[in-house]
This record gives C-alpha cells, structure tokens and sequence, in this order.
C-alpha cells in the first residue's frame, strides 16, 4: 500500500490546518514544503510540547546537536513490529513527528496501522477480549543499573523517584516496583484498547506485537509482558490481530524533506527493514495541550 491512503498536505500548511487534519485522521505527511531541521522544529514546537530525550533505560537513540528533544531513530537497519511509542512505560507520548533528511536506497519506509481501523476489523470475540484486556510491561534493571540510573543505593528512595509519576498517570495506568538482591523489576499496568486522544474512541493502540517479532525485526529483550496474573498473553491472540493489522498496513516510502505526524494514541508505526546505513529520519514527541484538543 502507498502513502496516498494517509493524508498528503503540499507546502508548509500552518500549524492549526495540521493540527485538524491529526484531530480527523490520525496521521499527516507533508510534502514538497522544502522542511528542514530548523522548520521541522519551529512545528513540532507550535503543537506540542516536546519532550527531551532520555537514554538512562532504553540507550537506542541518538541526540542531534545540542537539543534533547530531536534524536535520531531507533539505530540499526533492523525492521520494526507495528507499535505504539513508550506504551510500555508512564508518559507515552501524544504526538510523534519525523523528518527524513535522507532516505534509505532499499526499504526503510515507516509503517503505519490506524488502531481503531484495527479494533474494528478484528472478529466480534478477539475484538471483546481485547477490549477488556489489561497487560503488565516489566522492565528489569540489575542492581548495578538501578543504582546508576537513579544515583541511589537505597530500595525506598528509588522506589520513591518512580512513585512521583502516580499523579500524572491515566486512569487505565498503574505502576509497582519489585526488588531482588539481583534486580528491579517495575511493572506498568495498562489496557489493551485505550481511547483515543481525539475523541476518546477505543483503539487496538500498544506494543503488543514487539513481544513476536520476525527475525529481522527488532526487539527489546528488556522488556515482557504479561497478564495482571502474571501469565503470558494469549499468542493465537495476539497473531490474529497482527494478521488483521498487516491488511491495514500503509507505508511511507520516504522522500528528503517529509514531515510525517502520528496521533501516538490512535496510530500504530513501524520500519521496513533496510540495508542503506545513510538513512538519516530524526524524531520528535510531545504532549500536545489538553485544553486545545478539548476545544
């Protein structure tokens, strides 16, 4: 499938004309406006408010000049499995853009599959049990990690640092923190079919599939999921809906100077594999204004 089943706006629209196309659709790319880094920014700063890069867990990008909040993708030429960014931990982005400086000579093109699209197109009992489905991510960190990444030896003190993320989570969230004399294992608790930033419309919007990727495809060993019982969640499950979501399936294939915007609550992404290490897409998150998107 190609880009034209996504929006294509030409030239540089302005922010709010953006801002209503990821408010109806989920996803925008703009094309033939000559964007550039400092263009790119100046957009991603009048939509959101992005947030800074932080490698102290997950070290897989890299920052671009002296600004926190642009990176580099995931590095590697490895594929992607369709997944919602950060899903995984508290603070999940709103809004993802990227700017392609350079595009791969073979594949490398970004992945895109519209959650709500998805839940809808899954048979009535899978599309049920995800709906009513919670997960737990945990993340495991040595002891040695742990103590480095929060700069303490003491359990309570770190178990404290992560607790300050209570009031901001949603309320389909939760958190807990478990120590060994090896390890921290932080669990985040939540649901399969979040509503959506926009409406607020139930979306198969997570990371499930990171959980089976192919072997060219990346994964975080880091990171499992399980059921709030602590079983793991149904594999014929799971695959049905990925089956579902390969038909969905768009791709961008990308040219020099895209700006590609993702709703991080209703859309899925993902990559193509690729072979050309000059692929240069950098990328921005943020969190758009709660009152702008209620009004």
């Amino acid at each position: 499938m190609d880009d034209d089943q996504i929006p294509v706006l030409t030239g540089q629209p302005a922010p709010d004309t953006v801002l209503a196309t990821l408010a109806r659709h989920g996803a925008a790319l703009l094309r033939d406006g000559g964007w550039r880094r400092e263009t790119f920014v100046r957009l991603g700063d009048a939509l959101m408010t992005p947030l800074p890069y932080d490698g102290a867990f997950h070290d897989e990008r890299d920052v671009v000049g002296d600004d926190p909040t642009t990176t580099t993708v995931t590095r590697g030429t490895r594929g992607m499995p369709l997944h919602r960014e950060a899903s995984y931990a508290p603070g999940s982005p709103d809004l993802l853009t990227f700017l392609c400086e350079r595009p791969a000579a073979d594949g490398g093109g970004t992945t895109l599959c519209d959650g709500v699209a998805l839940l809808a197109a899954l048979p009535e009992p899978v599309r049920e049990r995800f709906e009513q489905m919670e997960i737990t991510w945990e993340s495991r960190m040595s002891t040695a990690a742990w103590q480095q990444m929060f700069g303490t030896t003491d359990r309570a003190t770190a178990q404290g640092l992560l607790r300050l993320w209570e009031p901001h989570l949603r309320s389909w969230e939760s958190i807990h923190v478990d120590f060994t004399d090896e390890a921290m294992t932080v669990g985040f608790g939540t649901c399969c079919t979040p509503p959506t930033l926009f409406g607020a419309v139930p979306a198969f919007c997570n990371s499930l599939f990171i959980s089976r990727p192919r072997d060219d495809e990346y994964r975080d060993q880091r990171l499992r999921v399980r059921t709030p019982a602590g079983t793991p969640v149904d594999d014929d499950l799971v695959a049905t809906a990925a089956a579902a979501a390969a038909d969905l399936t768009v791709t961008v294939p990308w040219q020099a100077g895209d700006v590609l915007l993702v709703d991080n609550s209703r859309y899925l992404h993902g990559r193509q594999v690729f072979q050309d290490t000059g692929r240069a897409v950098l990328v921005r998150m943020g969190m758009l204004d709660r009152a702008a998107v209620a009004g």
